[in-house]
């Protein structure tokens, strides 16, 4: 098995680096269902300033947030007040963006500053700064119709490889995009990239994605991705095994436990009646390293799905989206850290494998194992444009245990309503 994922890569890598594509992507892979809002003002309204022969473009956003929670495990209540952690369960939230581009012929740079605080005189925050994006890329190749591109730096793995239930980690690394327009077919892709997980014990991470847009002109795509965090062996780490019981890297082994696969099927099209653009979307997942554990009852439950729509698009005042989707993701899916999916709340940021999601804590139990993953769900989001600058963004989701039998029985309730202004 591990020789085919050797192979899927570097044939993939291989591809990237003899191919390419005439599509002006904007250095992040466009996904066809409804975008959050946050991406989509990426690419809107920005202040271009002609300097040193290329283009630099600065842009931003400002959000104002509620979000209220309702979160149980057990049946005990599990946000303040009067719960269990100290995780609110009502938040107001300040947010700011800061996007910066700079683009010649054939080079680029782009950065991300996010600003997002708690509000309040007690309890709020004026410090939380994140580098969220800071990546430079440069067209290696570009003919009649292809392109081949290289990208270094950071992002979010949900910015470059689609999915509504993983790649929420960041991915700080190299990435090789090879895109192609191919007659009567569709529209090509491949993106491979290898990122750093853990730099301070040489750990690192591959991942493949491929994709057919537009096929044969009928609005169906597809696209499969293999992500791989089963390349390092933490137990080698340890001094002596009596460590193990709370060492950091107890646990980790089974934490990296993950190759995981995932196919999406998904078809775009314009109803003439409705004249609104129409995406239908479903995805299956699997993790081909997972094993049978105790903790999993001597079963593998390493499988997740999503299903869903999306109607409407966000261009001008007035306009509106709509998505709702399904969503089932199993306890050995995918990793807790990568979740990007509805999720449990997880307020007491609990771990499957380790008390702690960061490894710590030691080992849990069938009893006691929890997370971010074992969850069926469903998440509605609407969004509306109420001036060419200012969106209103609301979510609802609802989620439960999947497995009964494996840790505690939780359910997850979250309403959000949000005020994005974009200049």
């Amino acid at each position: 098995m591990k020789s085919f994922y050797k192979f899927f890569f570097s044939t993939l890598l291989f591809h990237s680096f003899l191919l390419a594509d005439t599509l002006d992507r904007d250095h992040e892979i466009d996904v066809d269902d409804v975008r959050s809002i946050r991406e989509w003002l990426n690419t809107k309204r920005q202040v271009t300033v002609k300097e040193k022969g290329g283009a630099l473009s600065i842009s931003g956003e400002v959000h104002t947030a509620f979000q209220i929670a309702n979160e149980r495990s057990n049946g005990i209540k599990q946000r303040a007040p009067n719960g269990a952690t100290d995780r609110a369960a009502k938040t107001f939230d300040i947010k700011a963006n800061f996007m910066m581009d700079y683009r010649t012929d054939r080079t680029w740079a782009a950065i991300r500053l996010k600003f997002d605080n708690k509000a309040g005189i007690f309890g709020g925050t004026k410090d939380r700064i994140n580098l969220d994006r800071a990546f430079l890329g440069a067209r290696l190749i570009e003919q009649e119709n292809y392109t081949t591109d290289v990208e270094i730096g950071r992002r979010r793995l949900s910015n470059i490889f689609d999915s509504k239930i993983e790649f929420g980690s960041l991915f700080d690394g190299i990435l090789v995009s090879y895109d192609s327009g191919l007659e009567n077919i569709g529209n090509f892709y491949t993106h491979v990239g290898a990122f750093i997980v853990d730099q301070r014990q040489d750990h690192y991470a591959y991942i493949g994605e491929v994709g057919l847009m537009n096929i044969a002109n009928t609005g169906f795509y597809t696209k499969y991705s293999l992500i791989d965090w089963d390349t390092h062996n933490y137990s080698n780490h340890l001094k002596e095994k009596k460590e193990c019981k709370e060492a950091l890297y107890c646990n980790l082994n089974q934490r990296f436990e993950f190759i995981v696969s995932q196919l999406l099927l998904g078809y775009r099209f314009i109803p003439k009646k409705f004249n609104k653009v129409v995406i239908l979307y479903a995805a299956g997942l699997y993790n081909h390293a997972a094993k049978k554990l105790a903790i999993t009852n001597y079963h593998k439950m390493n499988w997740g799905s999503y299903v869903g729509f999306s109607l409407g698009e966000l261009k001008k005042t007035g306009d509106w989206s709509f998505d709702a989707n399904y969503q089932l993701v199993a306890p050995q899916a995918l990793p807790d850290f990568d979740s990007n999916g509805i999720g449990l709340g997880n307020a007491a940021d609990t771990g499957f494998y380790t008390v702690n999601i960061d490894g710590s804590g030691g080992a849990t139990t069938r009893k006691t194992a929890a997370g971010n993953n074992n969850f069926r769900g469903y998440q509605l989001t609407l969004q509306y444009l109420l001036t060419n600058n200012i969106t209103l963004f609301q979510s609802w989701q609802d989620s439960k245990t999947l497995y009964n039998n494996i840790g505690p029985h939780r359910s997850f309730k979250q309403y959000e309503i949000e005020f994005i202004y974009g200049f």
